[in-house]
């Protein structure tokens, strides 16, 4: 039995590190029609409506001097950055 130990770990060594021939799936974005990404294509314009005239707003609010003590919010020191830009 200890005689067949080394050629079998060899062989499998050799399998191991053996380069395979790998092909790419090709993707086709007319192809893309999964019904969660089509859910997503549906929801993603809420999201960002949902965003801009709530979650911003709020954010907007709680930042204001004085009330950012009471929110807990940190002042963004970036002189560029505005709430209302998409990024």
């Amino acid at each position: 039995m200890k005689r067949y130990l080394l050629p079998c770990v060899l062989a499998a060594v050799v399998l191991a590190c053996s380069p395979t021939l790998v092909s790419a799936h090709e993707y086709d974005r007319d192809d893309s029609e999964h019904p969660l990404r089509l859910v997503g294509y549906a929801l993603h314009p809420i999201g960002i409506a949902a965003e801009y005239l709530i979650l911003r707003p709020i954010h907007w609010v709680v930042s204001q001097r004085n009330l950012d003590i009471i929110f807990g919010h940190e002042v963004n020191e970036d002189p560029d950055y505005n709430y209302f830009e998409w990024e």
